[in-house]
């Protein structure tokens, strides 16, 4: 199974950048993808939104640096499906946000190591054929990235969660309050976008009333 994900996760990581960006590794895509493939889509589809309101102020315009979501959304569901239960969808979050980072370091380690390639190939007499097969080697290289990083987190983060969910300590209203208080504070950063508080603070006010409301009901 983990070799499965591994390929799930390479591939999602090749549509970020590399091939396609046709979103398919957004987190409410790759999670249901993920959730599908393991047998429970609604728990995928369940973890796609939560963080897709983490991630969904990230642009990854040009060479900017910004967490990777295929990859951590795949490791996020298996994690979640593994342990079972409300501690492992908290767990199974919190394993995908640690991917994120981490894949998204890998994509700078993975940038440095290809602008060294096509400096050696401009160094050198560049010729179509070489140009083509650089562009393939840079392709199939970000493919075995997100596999490594998938297949890695997989492993540790499923161990991690045997360990820690029957010592989960909080109750289900405060594990459920605790994960949509963290998406609601990354939620928030879109505020910026819009205009900023002075022309949408009343918007957000009621957003915020709204969502106090709906947490305790």
């Amino acid at each position: 199974m983990t070799v499965s994900l591994a390929i799930l996760g390479g591939l999602l990581a090749l549509d970020a950048t590399s091939v396609g960006q046709f979103m398919v590794s957004r987190p409410l895509v790759a999670g249901t993808l993920a959730g599908w493939w393991l047998g429970d889509p609604g728990l995928g589809l369940e973890i796609g939104w939560i963080l897709e309101l983490f991630y969904i102020a990230g642009v990854p315009a040009g060479g900017s640096r910004v967490p990777e979501t295929g990859s951590a959304s795949v490791v996020a569901v298996a994690v979640a499906v593994s342990a079972g239960g409300l501690a492992g969808l908290a767990l199974g979050l919190v394993a995908g946000l640690v991917t994120s980072e981490l894949g998204g370091m890998s994509v700078g380690l993975q940038r440095r190591l290809v602008g060294n390639l096509f400096d050696w190939i401009e160094a050198g007499s560049m010729t179509a054929p070489k140009v083509t097969s650089a562009h393939l080697f840079s392709v199939l290289l970000d493919f075995v990235r997100g596999a490594v990083v998938t297949a890695a987190a997989v492993v540790v983060g499923s161990w991690l969660s045997g360990v820690l969910v029957s010592r989960w300590p909080l109750p289900h209203e405060t594990t459920v309050a605790l994960v949509l208080v963290g998406a609601a504070v990354h939620l928030g950063a879109l505020l910026k976008g819009f205009g900023g508080w002075q022309s949408r603070r009343a918007v957000f006010l009621v957003g915020l009333v709204a969502g106090i409301v709906g947490a305790y009901l």
